[in-house]
């Protein structure tokens, strides 16, 4: 098993429940396997970001992602 960040506040468990919830509905909605539903979420993300100014550009918000998961996973 990969050895798993720091989870300072301790709920980075909890986070990833959200996250597999998220791809769980998506797979729902669309029918997506589990090799490809991620994947396939970012890219309809991407597609929603270039449609609507409500969310930001995509490669913005990955950055401010990022951001958040190295704040939430920092010693």
């Amino acid at each position: 098993m990969t050895q798993l960040p720091a989870d300072p506040e301790g709920i980075n468990d909890e986070r990833a429940v959200w996250g597999r919830a998220a791809i769980e509905f998506f797979q729902d909605v669309t029918g997506s396997d589990d090799g490809d539903a991620l994947g396939d979420l970012l890219s309809d993300l991407m597609h929603l970001c270039d449609r609507t100014d409500a969310y930001g550009a995509f490669d913005e918000m990955l950055r401010r992602a990022r951001m958040h998961y190295r704040d939430e996973t920092a010693a």
